[in-house]
């Protein structure tokens, strides 16, 4: 029998994970940031004080590991100041803790509850950010005051988040439950259109699409391979986007319908003229988590590589590239209930889609495929087979 003080504490920490991932930029930075480090730290000891050694060598490790290692290098060379490397460090942490906080989920029964948390305190957040926009208006959109949660793309990417926690929540095989589904995602768009952000009517429009697949076709979607082989399409894509916007389809979409440059909003110019300089010269570990490489050769211009793919190339390296794609292959292999997996990679899809012009490997897309990898079983996990154990050991038990 589960105790209720165990329902009830395992309920407070997803919502303080969630807390401290999806960052509320209404609370001024220095106690918001203070907040975040005493949530992950203590989500931290939770974990460990729970978990035995083989539990906690999971997995995220070989992430986090190239995360720290890319700021090591970095702050030696001097070309990082020890505040980007502490950054780096609870950005880490904090993908370990995401981690093994929804194993330990798992492992302990706990996995409907995660999800109903989740899908709470992001609906929370949902309606929050929609009263905002109702008050304050979007003729300041660029403005933090109009969004809780950061700007117009990451209030569209928690509805993204939103829909797929609808998904794993609900019954699916209802029809009832797939109209709602359905509503969830128009609604979703017709904010996007209303707040300006294309990135997100694109996505939207695509989840809506995906959602009406058959059974074979989510099947193909749902594959490790596939997933990994279109995260890395989503990078590769920008060597003939220029060919590809000059379709006159899709230039009438992008120029027409949305009200974007021909070079969209200058990517092209970041394609063509910087990325290439940058990869090259720091080609393995990256220029490290949070660095403004990118700001300072642009002559402050830009602030990113505008691709998500191409942005863990510039912090990580390949070496960060390999390691996250091996964990997203790892989190598909390792799940087992195929509606699930379908329905959680609504997030997944939708960061990858709009990946090819927006930073969008983040947290929506790291909430994803861990919901994915533990989330995603018709029965509650007994064992695993991670790469830290079969580098070592071989297969184990681990849970």
């Amino acid at each position: 029998m589960i105790k209720s003080g165990n329902i009830g504490l395992y309920k407070l920490i997803t919502y303080a994970l969630f807390f401290a991932i999806v960052k509320p930029y209404f609370i001024p930075i220095v106690p918001r940031q203070i907040v975040k480090i005493v949530i992950l730290f203590g989500i931290f000891l939770f974990i460990v004080s729970r978990s035995n050694f083989k539990q906690l060598r999971n997995l995220s490790l070989i992430f986090s590991a190239c995360v720290i290692l890319s700021g090591i290098c970095n702050v030696l060379t001097d070309s990082y100041g020890m505040k980007d490397f502490f950054d780096s460090i609870l950005y880490a942490i904090t993908f370990f803790d995401t981690y093994s906080f929804f194993a330990l989920c798992n492992k302990k029964g706990k996995t409907r509850l995660l999800i109903e948390s989740l899908f709470q305190i992001n609906l929370l957040y949902c309606i929050l950010t929609l009263i905002s926009v109702a008050i304050v208006g979007t003729e300041n959109n660029s403005n933090m005051n109009v969004y809780p949660f950061g700007n117009k793309f990451t209030s569209c990417y928690l509805f993204v988040l939103f829909i797929t926690l609808y998904g794993l929540s609900h019954e699916m095989d209802r029809f009832g439950a797939r109209v709602i589904h359905w509503c969830i995602i128009v609604f979703s768009c017709l904010f996007s259109l209303y707040v300006g952000c294309s990135t997100g009517t694109v996505i939207f429009t695509a989840l809506f699409l995906i959602s009406f697949l058959p059974e074979k076709g989510r099947n193909i979607l749902t594959n490790k391979v596939v997933v990994c082989a279109l995260l890395v399409l989503s990078a590769v894509i920008i060597i003939w986007i220029e060919l590809i916007l000059k379709i006159d389809f899709v230039n009438q979409i992008v120029v027409g319908f949305f009200h974007k440059s021909t070079t969209v909003n200058g990517r092209l110019v970041i394609y063509s003229a910087y990325l290439e300089q940058l990869i090259r010269d720091n080609l393995w570990l990256g220029y490290g988590y949070s660095n403004d490489v990118m700001l300072t050769i642009s002559k402050g211009v830009f602030g990113n590589t505008q691709n998500g793919l191409m942005e863990i190339l510039m912090n990580y390296g390949i070496v960060g590239v390999v390691a996250l794609i091996f964990t997203v292959y790892s989190c598909y292999k390792g799940s087992k209930d195929q509606t699930k997996v379908f329905y959680a990679s609504f997030v997944v899809y939708g960061m990858i889609i709009a990946a090819v012009f927006e930073v969008t490997i983040n947290w929506f897309f790291i909430m994803g495929i861990f919901l994915v990898r533990w989330c995603c079983n018709k029965t509650e996990e007994k064992t695993e087979c991670t790469v830290v154990h079969s580098l070592t050991r071989g297969c184990e038990r681990k849970l």
